[in-house]
Order: structure tokens, then C-alpha cells, then sequence
């Protein structure tokens, strides 16, 4: 595995483990029968990041770490124009990464932190190595494809799947970015948002995690 994660890892042993430990399971409740998963990954002690259209409309929310720890979530920004969000947890669970302030450049390497789960088995990652193919302008609807929106972030080759969203591209440095979306043309492609740069910022995370900080709104569920 790590000879096929890129010159920027393959010796970084420490970067793959922090990739793993912030990885978590994201699961919702609140729009009728229907269940939301995806992925996220943890930033700060009780904060972590996920897709916006992950927790759309959310009820409630739970997380869980690859050694089985569990808990609630609340939301604390809610961005559907970005595609992205930013929970805090009742309770500590994963290990947080660092969130790196210069955003993906093309042909940079890393893993993408997938999240694999069967029934009846904890929660797992996949590390899946993945190449930074060109850093783009998105334009796209937001989540509720209704108004024209544009997003920062770039392009990666990797296979991803339904599900995936929210899981967090991490290069050398740290965690840029999550996967928004895999691509309907081009097999083992996806998209990826840059993570907003103010989440690098230490004081940032510990407002969003005050407890004083007020739930968001997380509008209607998706269609």
C-alpha cells in the first residue's frame, strides 16, 4: 500500500495512521423511511467535517470511529452551496487531523479515507491511493439543484462509490479537501471540494466547538 500512495506519503507512516483515525461513519435519520450515510472525518477534538447532503434535513445524527465508538452529532455550519458541513460531537471519538492551509495542487498524491461497512462488523477504512489529476472551478446546482453555484476544489483519480461522500482527501500536510461526488463519464474519477481555508485556523475550530455555538439549520431533506 504505501508504495502506491505517492512520493508525498510513501514514508510517512504517521500521515496514513492520522488518515484512518480521523475517519468516521456518518449516519442520519429524519427524512422518512430513507437513512442517510456518509462519511466525515475529524478536525478538532468534538468537531468533524461531512457533505452537506449527507445530513440534509437531519433529525438526528450518529458518528462512529473504526474502534466502534459511537455518538451523537449536532451541526454547526451548514453550507448546501459548497456541499458541506460541520458537525460537533457529543463525545470525543477518532483522533483529529490537521487541516492543511495550502489547498491540492495537480499531481500532488495521497489516500482517500473510504469507508467500509458490513453488516454486523465495525466500521472500517479503506486507505485508497489517489492522484490529484487538476484543481478546477466547479459549476454545478446546489445541494437541492435549484440555484447555479460554483465550488472550489479539483479532480482526483480514484474509485469511489455511493455512500462515499464526505470522505476526507488527505495529501501531505494534512486533509484538504472531501469527496463531493464521483464522475459519470470517466471510471475511477471523482470530485472533490477544497476545505473552506478558516478550518485551518485553530480559534475557528474552538468557536464551532464551544458549546455556546448554536445548531445550523439544516433545511429539507434532499430529493
Amino acid at each position: 500500500m504505501l508504495a502506491s500512495c505517492g512520493d508525498d506519503l510513501r514514508d510517512d507512516l504517521l500521515q496514513l495512521d492520522a488518515a484512518r483515525g480521523a475517519a468516521i461513519d456518518v449516519n442520519t435519520d429524519g427524512c422518512g423511511p430513507r437513512v442517510g450515510i456518509g462519511a466525515g472525518a475529524m478536525i478538532d477534538d468534538r468537531l468533524a467535517v461531512t457533505a452537506a447532503h449527507v445530513v440534509a434535513g437531519a433529525e438526528t445524527i450518529e458518528v462512529e470511529d473504526t474502534d466502534g465508538h459511537r455518538t451523537t452529532a449536532d451541526v454547526v455550519s451548514f453550507d448546501p452551496d459548497l456541499d458541506l458541513a460541520v458537525l460537533r460531537t457529543v463525545d470525543h471519538v477518532g483522533a483529529p487531523i490537521a487541516v492543511r492551509r495550502r489547498q491540492a495542487g495537480a499531481d500532488e498524491s495521497g489516500v482517500v479515507a473510504l469507508p467500509r461497512r458490513e453488516v454486523g462488523e465495525p466500521y472500517d477504512v479503506e486507505l485508497v491511493p489517489l492522484r490529484i489529476l487538476r484543481t478546477v472551478t466547479i459549476r454545478t446546482t446546489d445541494i437541492y439543484l435549484e440555484d447555479p453555484v460554483e465550488r472550489a476544489g479539483f479532480e482526483i483519480e480514484a474509485t469511489v462509490d455511493r455512500g462515499d461522500s464526505g470522505s476526507m482527501v488527505v495529501l501531505a500536510g494534512g486533509a484538504v479537501g472531501i469527496v463531493w461526488a464521483r464522475s459519470n463519464q470517466r471510471d475511477a474519477h471523482a470530485w472533490a471540494v477544497d476545505l473552506p481555508a478558516d478550518l485551518a485556523d485553530p480559534a475557528v475550530r474552538h468557536d464551532l466547538a464551544d458549546s455556546a455555538t448554536p445548531t445550523a439549520d439544516v433545511g429539507a431533506c434532499t430529493r
